[in-house]
């Protein structure tokens, strides 16, 4: 017959495992309850608005003080034509930049100035670009580019946007490209972004009109 004290024993040793195991469980079914972190939803840039070309007339050339920049007694004003050339520069016949090319003398060249809107937009975000330019029928004469945007919503911001220019004045090209500044997950509480956007777009222009849509993303 056990004695007592190997009774209270065996009591304490079962007592141990039992709390041991209720331990265990509790813990197991805490880890399982625990649910997954879902990743944050991750924000595409749209794709580039169709842009909105035009010439200046000469009434528009006067008043904007531009006729300095192009032989108004040979100007034509003929809408710009518009080239996706993002695919396939060579089938989209992108010109090369050339400094000061020379002129081609059974050539008739003629001047001119456009103006082209293009720009991104979001449902909640968005910007715009504009750019105008004068030709000679061989060189660009003037340029001039700017960009903006906006945001709509507690949840979006508008972070500014910026244009790089290439080529223009003395070239046969001009070359822009536009970039836009969002943040698509704005805490107004915090003030901090957990997530940003950045959409861009670049085109060459030509001294006779010409617009080549080259490539456009988000980065």
């Amino acid at each position: 017959m056990p004695s007592k004290r190997q009774f209270a024993r065996t009591a304490v040793t079962c007592a141990l495992a039992t709390a041991t195991v209720l331990s265990l469980g509790a813990s197991s079914y805490a880890q399982a309850s625990t649910p997954a972190t879902s990743p944050a939803p991750q924000s595409r840039a749209a794709d580039p608005l169709e842009p909105k070309g035009r010439a200046l007339t000469a009434a528009e050339i006067r008043r904007k003080g531009l006729s300095q920049y192009v032989d108004m007694s040979n100007l034509r004003e003929t809408p710009p034509s518009i080239v996706d050339a993002s695919r396939n520069r060579s089938a989209a016949n992108v010109l090369a930049p050339v400094k000061r090319p020379s002129r081609n003398s059974s050539r008739n060249y003629v001047s001119g100035c456009w103006y082209l809107q293009t720009g991104y937009g979001a449902p909640n975000f968005g910007g715009t670009a504009d750019h105008t330019w004068c030709g000679d029928g061989n060189r660009v004469t003037y340029t001039s580019a700017s960009c903006t945007g906006g945001s709509n919503g507690p949840t979006t911001r508008y972070e500014g946007c910026q244009t790089v220019e290439s080529y223009g004045v003395n070239w046969n090209v001009w070359d822009v490209t536009d970039r836009w500044h969002f943040c698509t997950q704005y805490d107004p509480q915090t003030g901090t972004c957990a997530s940003r956007i950045h959409p861009w777009q670049k085109n060459r222009y030509g001294a006779n009109g010409q617009v080549w849509l080259l490539a456009w993303g988000n980065s």
